[in-house]
């Protein structure tokens, strides 16, 4: 206890130190304060003043107004010379409706359409076939116990038509399809054909493969046109085997319809089906013609190798309305690169015949070394490469 301590009188407390005081406010404090309050206060100021969002995210939209027409203006707008426009006026598009563009004053009335830039359509210029796969559409699938099943939507579109690439080709120019098969049950193999084959190129998947719905999506978004395979009964069964879910001659239309079903609900947004294996099987009209029925109905392509059945194949497609491609050749029979480059030719001086030649091939890494060998400098050749689609039997007896 000090002499302070003894002097002053009791209740009366002892004035703080002034030692004390300077401390707790030395200058390096006092400068940390000031700072930090300086960067808060600027902080505040670029958040809250300069962008009165406050940080927020921010989209940028274009917005176009369309306003409702008077008939006598639409008359008029249809009148005027597509090549007239007065730069006072909207642009109109080709069902009279004025379009805003950015800039322009926006009317007081009609509704507002805002579209973010990029999103929804496709870049100037861009061609249709380029443009990107389209994703399954729930309007195209069914439920069933395999999955979802591709069905014709209620407005009368068909997987085909949704799911199949555009055919770019040069105005005279022969056109070649190519249908690579035997694809999602090996995965490098697989890889190798999506990422080594032009998109124009139709890939064809085996059901069996765990991933396969995986794998087409991929081979999808790279562009190509997909076929998936349902497996049909061969010669030399069952020492020659498809696996478990082969369609059989010797079984009921009912049952060869589930397997096909099977087959089906392993992947989403192909064009239509291949057979893996089948030479058997797409030789007794009585089998195929139940699962013909079932494909049209669904609204699916059926594709198939030259060796699969005869003109019998064509006539029973046509009777049910399924659309299915012309008879077509295989590339890789021989197993050899002379044999299937000899293929490769033959399909070439086919498709300068007229119409469109198509060749299947299965994957293996020396059909898709020759067949990246044989497509360089087939548009100098005037030959065009196409999708699977493209080579469609016209309708009728074949």
């Amino acid at each position: 206890m000090s002499e302070d301590d003894l002097d002053r009188p009791i209740g009366k407390r002892a004035s703080p130190k002034k030692g004390k005081l300077a401390a707790r406010f030395d200058p390096a404090s006092v400068a940390a304060f000031v700072v930090g309050g300086v960067l808060v206060f600027a902080g505040f100021w670029a958040l809250l003043v300069n962008d009165p969002l406050g940080g927020e995210p921010v989209a940028v939209a274009t917005i176009v107004r369309k306003a409702g027409v008077a008939p006598a203006a639409q008359q008029q707008a249809e009148n005027k010379s597509p090549d007239a426009h007065d730069p006072h006026e909207p642009a109109v598009n080709r069902e009279g409706t004025p379009v805003i563009n950015p800039g322009d004053p926006l009317p007081k009335k009609g509704p507002v359409i805002i579209r973010i830039p990029g999103e929804g359509e496709p870049p100037a210029g861009s061609a249709s076939a380029a443009a990107g796969p389209r994703p399954p559409d729930p309007a195209l699938l069914e439920s069933s116990a395999y999955g979802s099943l591709p069905r014709v939507g209620a407005d009368g579109r068909r997987p085909l038509d949704v799911y199949a690439r555009g055919a770019d080709a040069a105005p005279g120019a022969a056109r070649v399809a190519l249908v690579v098969a035997g694809l999602g049950v090996g995965r490098e193999i697989t890889n190798l054909a999506i990422q080594s084959l032009p998109a124009t190129v139709s890939l064809a998947f085996s059901p069996y493969g765990d991933d396969v719905a995986d794998l087409v999506e991929k081979a999808r978004a790279s562009g190509h046109e997909v076929l998936l395979q349902a497996p049909m009964e061969p010669f030399g069964y069952p020492a020659n085997d498809t696996g478990p879910q082969t369609l059989l001659t010797a079984l009921p239309a009912s049952a060869n319809l589930e397997r096909l079903r099977w087959a089906l609900g392993r992947a989403k947004g192909y064009v239509g089906v291949a057979p893996l294996g089948g030479g058997k099987f797409l030789d007794a009209d009585a089998s195929v013609q139940p699962v013909f029925t079932e494909l049209a109905r669904r609204g699916l392509l059926f594709a198939s190798a030259s060796d699969d059945g005869d003109s019998r194949l064509g006539q029973s497609a046509s009777r049910v309305g399924l659309a299915h491609t012309k008879a077509g050749a295989t590339i890789d029979g021989g197993g050899d690169a002379a044999s299937i480059d000899a293929a490769l030719a033959d399909l070439e001086r086919s498709a300068k015949q007229g119409e469109v030649s198509l060749g299947f091939a299965t994957a293996t890494p020396l059909t898709l070394k020759r067949i990246d060998v044989w497509r360089e400098g087939l548009a100098k050749r005037g030959v065009a490469l196409v999708p699977a689609s493209a080579a469609i039997a016209p309708q009728g007896p074949s």
